[in-house]
């Protein structure tokens, strides 16, 4: 194999792109205020499923203080990012030999939950916690769920919005939290 000077290869501009394979080209806001919600345990933890496409999905979630999300175990491709966004949450990871890790998070701090790991979320300290969860999207995300014991279903979420890339259509869009 060898080099090719960076001089030698073709310039990249984005008129040179070939959109003809491309999905649709178009953007969306989505107005968290407008979005709706589904309820986890009660009243005291409120997801608004922002967006989901085939390769992710993208949740607003909040937590009233002492709110806990039961103990959980997702399957195992399904890794999880959330960032804080206001108050604290605590993380719990059960490892297999049974010992806990814990982190606390804060404002503009993130945790990664991998994939095939039981844990619980609670908020802690005297505000609502508040959070944004990206996550691949699966129709199985929790290993609950393939037992019927599951709080919630995917397909009984109210989502703002859920794109099928692959067949390049809008699925489902709330015009009260959507716009272009």
């Amino acid at each position: 194999m060898t080099d090719t000077p960076d001089d030698d290869r073709p310039e990249l501009t984005p008129q040179s792109i070939d959109h003809t394979h491309l999905p649709d080209q178009t953007m969306y806001k989505v107005a968290w205020d407008a979005v709706t919600h589904f309820e986890q345990g009660g009243d005291d933890v409120l997801t608004y499923p922002l967006v989901i496409t085939n390769e992710f999905k993208l949740l607003y979630f909040e937590m009233a203080p002492g709110a806990t999300i039961d103990w959980h175990t997702h399957t195992p491709a399904f890794d999880e990012v959330a960032l804080s966004l206001g108050g604290t949450a605590r993380y719990t990871l059960e490892r297999e030999d049974g010992s806990h890790q814990v982190l606390d998070i804060e404002p503009r701090q993130s945790v990664y939950v991998p994939g095939g790991a039981r844990h619980t979320i609670e908020s802690v300290g005297d505000e609502r916690h508040e959070g944004l969860v990206a996550m691949p999207s699966d129709p199985v995300a929790r290993v609950e769920m393939l037992e019927g014991a599951s709080p919630y279903r995917m397909e009984d979420w109210p989502v703002a919005l859920w794109v099928d890339r692959k067949r390049d259509e809008v699925v489902e869009k709330d015009d009260e939290a959507v716009s272009t």
